[in-house]
C-alpha cells in the first residue's frame, strides 16, 4: 500500500517525493507499539532524542542545546516551539493516537518550514473528520508487575459527520 505525504504542502505517494522521509501511518504504529516521538525514534534512521536532560531531537546529528532549535515540530500546519513550552518533548508533543500519520523528513526544511529546520522537521497529522461516513478507534493497554499495581491507559476516538458532505466533528480522548 503506498502512503501519501504532504512533506512538500502538496499530496503526493511517498515513492514520489525527492526527499528522506519516513512516514508512520496510525495502522503501522500500533502494529509497532508506537505512543510518542522516543518510539517514533526507535523506527525512524537518522533521528535521536537525547536524553541526558536537554531532550532534544536530532535528525541527521543536527541539534542544538541552546538557542532555537534544529529541528522543526509541526501538528498539522502549527509550528510548535518546543523550548518555549516545556522541558520535556513528553509535555509538548502529542501521543501517537489517533493521528492519520507522523513525518520524519531529514535533512534542511528551511524553504518550505522555516529556519527551524536546518536538520528536518517532524510533523504529527491529525486524522480529519469524515464529512460523509461515521467512524471509530480506540486502543487500550493493561499491564501488570509481579508485587506491584496495575498500569494502564486507554484512548477513543470518534467521527461523523455533521452536515452529509459540509460539516463533521471529530472528538479523542486519551
Amino acid at each position: 500500500q503506498q502512503v501519501v505525504v504532504t512533506a512538500t504542502r502538496r499530496a503526493e505517494e511517498i515513492s514520489k517525493v525527492p526527499m528522506s522521509i519516513t512516514a508512520l501511518t496510525q495502522v503501522n504504529m500500533d502494529i509497532r507499539g508506537v505512543k510518542d516521538i522516543t518510539d517514533v525514534a526507535r523506527f525512524t534512521p537518522g533521528i535521536h532524542i537525547d536524553n541526558s536532560g536537554t531532550n532534544n531531537i536530532a535528525i541527521r546529528g543536527i541539534a542544538s542545546s541552546g538557542g532555537a532549535g534544529t529541528t522543526g515540530i509541526y501538528i498539522d500546519d502549527t509550528p510548535i516551539q518546543i523550548r518555549a513550552l516545556a522541558f520535556n518533548p513528553d509535555e509538548t508533543l502529542p501521543q501517537a493516537f489517533d493521528l492519520e500519520r507522523v513525518e520524519v523528513l531529514r535533512g534542511p526544511q528551511g524553504t518550505l518550514f522555516g529556519a527551524g529546520s536546518e536538520g528536518g522537521t517532524v510533523r504529527y497529522i491529525t486524522t480529519p473528520p469524515s464529512l460523509t461516513r461515521s467512524s471509530f478507534y480506540s486502543r487500550d493497554e493493561v499491564s501488570t508487575t509481579e508485587g506491584g499495581a496495575p498500569s494502564y491507559e486507554a484512548g477513543v476516538a470518534a467521527g461523523m459527520p455533521i452536515i452529509d458532505g459540509k460539516l463533521g466533528v471529530r472528538a479523542t480522548v486519551w
